[in-house]
């Protein structure tokens, strides 16, 4: 009987220590599969961690071919520091941080895309639950720019 008594409140305290946890967790960390805007294909695992500043980074964990395409494994039109890195490794994603004003909204990242060595301005968006963050980046300050959608793991 008194063992009884001890797990049942052994498992009500871990159930309340660990229920917090749960309600305050955070949708955008964690691991997402990248979606190629252009090929429909997932090229990528990526996953999104949340800095002391606050901000958010991603950094490639896996890789994956374009059916019919070599995998790519290197960041070869990549500037400086980042030239010929492993993409396993490398951050995609960094300076991205809550918009005040939006909720599900995050803005003042800096986007790599590893196929053109390119940075871009970065902000993005929650959707479907938490289940898509649709990132839109811009090069240049052209009016126009990219959409890539990642889903969650």
């Amino acid at each position: 009987m008194k063992f009884k008594s001890a797990s049942a409140l052994l498992l009500m305290l871990g159930c309340c220590f660990s229920l917090p946890a749960w309600a305050t967790a955070d949708p955008l960390v964690g691991t997402w599969k990248t979606i190629d805007d252009r090929t429909g294909y997932s090229l990528s695992d990526v996953e999104i961690s949340k800095g002391k500043d606050n901000h958010y980074s991603a950094k490639i964990i896996n890789t994956r071919a374009v059916p019919g395409a070599a995998i790519m494994q290197i960041c070869e039109k990549c500037a400086g520091a980042q030239k010929n890195m492993p993409l396993i490794g490398m951050t995609t994603l960094s300076g991205l941080s809550a918009d005040p004003a939006k909720s599900n909204e995050f803005i003042g990242g800096l986007l790599l895309d590893p196929k053109s060595g390119k940075h871009y301005p970065a902000r993005a968006r929650l959707l479907s639950g938490g289940k898509h963050l649709v990132i839109h980046g811009r090069y240049g300050g052209s009016a126009v720019g990219r959409n890539l959608t990642w889903v969650k793991n």
